[in-house]
């Protein structure tokens, strides 16, 4: 079945695999369709409503009513890629079609302390010592704070982040805002160390977060006005919603997904009727309550598959998606993370999934961990091996090495195998693969050499260097941050 004014993208976005065939694709959105339409959302902001209502969209009963066509035609002009640059100008993510890029998440209350072991309050210090060890992880391509600062004024405590992450990594980074103002404040960080306003637009190394609908089919002020600002910046923006099964959503999967995917086309819908064209990286997941213990699982296959649904929804939408990986419901970096890591970022790396965050989040998003980042660097690399794509060619079936060489032959001492072998085999830098007799003399298991990987980049990877002057810029972009919130806490 197909939908009218939409086209399918399905077969061209085609990955290694997909969890939904295209025909539930088109259920899902039909059901979302449906829903939007029949009963709504509710959207508690005036302006973000008028523009809805002005574009063909009903109010009744508190709930925003938005006509199929409208959620169609926004869909339709909507950015189908999103190209974030380092701090160099140099390109490093094109957020769409199949590509996928890895990066940490934001605002974990706590961090597992890597000195002392020590599961403690997130500090300013945490997302500045995140990001440095994620800038060395080549297989990390984008930072967020990973840590929800709690020793400096928490009412701009987002700006800090922003800054923290700017100052430690030449990366992309995704910033998030307590309101508009933080976003602002961080926005103006970005454009002091690109060099100006114009210059960061053109070569953008900043992403923003808006914020989250409030599940089930809630978006509050706030985020309507963040995403509202967000829409106007220029700049590509985050939006990424989720439920929980038999909590804020229902139990069964199709009807969760189906409330968590209505959020995040209004999303999209608001940012086109602001800004027609933007860019919006919209994407769900699906999390469990482990109904023994009432905890959130993100861990689980379930959160897997919501994770490949969301991805596959928007492949036939062809808009750029976000997702989460890297996560684990483990309290410590251990063989219950290895697991679940393993898992989840290889679902998103199979289907496809573009921007994947939260890499770093053990305790059920509750803490962040560097040795979990470096963990996640490893496993992201194996997986990025599997998915790499084989050319069979004449230059790649090698028949005429293979009639030389010849029954019994060894390949061992080939001229071919010394030019090819470092580009064809993957080669890990924590997984042990040494001779027994090599291992046995120090018997360092997988825990001990990630501890030891993870002291090297924590203790000797060095933070970028800016001029005194731009440091003074952004030194004066706290302090008036500072000023601004002291002055409306009066």
């Amino acid at each position: 079945m197909a939908i009218e004014g939409l086209k399918s993208y399905y077969k061209e976005n085609m990955q290694k695999m997909h969890y939904l065939t295209e025909e539930q694709c088109e259920q899902l959105l039909c059901s979302v369709f449906e829903l939007l339409e029949n009963m709504g959302i509710q959207m508690n902001d005036d302006e973000a409503t008028e523009l809805f209502v002005k574009n063909g969209a009903s109010v009744s009963d508190g709930m925003l009513k938005i006509p199929r066509e409208l959620v169609i035609k926004c869909i339709n002009s909507a950015g189908k890629e999103a190209i974030f640059y380092d701090q160099m100008g140099n390109i490093k993510m094109r957020v769409g079609g199949v590509n996928t890029y890895f990066g940490l998440g934001p605002t974990n209350p706590y961090t597992n302390d890597f000195e002392t072991g020590e599961r403690r309050s997130s500090k300013r210090s945490d997302v500045a010592n995140a990001a440095r060890v994620a800038d060395a992880c080549p297989n990390i391509d984008f930072i967020m704070g990973l840590a929800q600062i709690s020793d400096e004024n928490v009412a701009v405590s987002d700006v800090y982040e922003g800054y923290e992450m700017m100052t430690n990594s030449t990366k992309p980074v995704l910033i998030w805002g307590i309101d508009k103002d933080g976003l602002a404040d961080q926005i103006r960080i970005a454009e002091v160390i690109a060099g100006g306003h114009d210059k960061l637009i053109e070569k953008p190394f900043v992403g923003v977060f808006p914020g989250c609908p409030d599940t089930p089919l809630k978006i509050n002020k706030r985020e309507a006005q963040n995403m509202i600002f967000c829409a106007k910046s220029g700049l590509p923006i985050i939006w990424m919603g989720g439920g929980q099964l038999g909590t804020v959503t229902p139990v069964v999967i199709p009807g969760s997904a189906s409330i968590s995917a209505a959020e995040m086309l209004t999303g999209i819908c608001l940012a086109q009727l602001v800004n027609p064209g933007c860019t919006v990286i919209a994407g769900f997941g699906i999390l469990t309550v482990d109904m023994r213990s009432m905890t959130s699982a993100y861990g689980s296959p379930e959160h897997c598959i919501g994770e490949m649904m969301s991805s596959d929804m928007f492949k036939y939408l062809n808009l750029p998606n976000i997702q989460t990986a890297g996560v684990t419901d483990s309290k410590v970096v251990d063989e219950q993370s290895a697991i679940e890591t393993s898992m989840n970022v290889l679902s998103c790396i199979l289907t496809g999934a573009n921007l994947v965050h939260d890499v770093g989040f053990v305790d059920s998003a509750l803490s962040g961990s560097v040795e979990q980042i470096v963990l996640s660097d490893e496993v992201i690399g194996y997986a990025r091996r599997i998915v790499r794509p084989l050319d069979f060619n004449e230059e790649s079936m090698v028949r005429a090495l293979i009639e030389e060489v010849g029954p019994g032959g060894s390949y061992i001492t080939e001229e071919h195998t010394f030019e090819n072998f470092r580009d064809e085999v993957w080669f890990p830098s924590l997984i042990d693969r040494s001779a027994y007799k090599v291992w046995e003399v120090d018997k360092k298991d997988f825990r001990t050499r990630l501890r030891e990987k993870t002291s090297d980049i924590f203790y000797n990877h060095k933070a970028p260097e800016f001029t005194e002057g731009v440091q003074k810029e952004l030194q004066d972009i706290l302090i008036s941050a500072e000023t601004r919130v002291n002055a409306s806490q009066k």
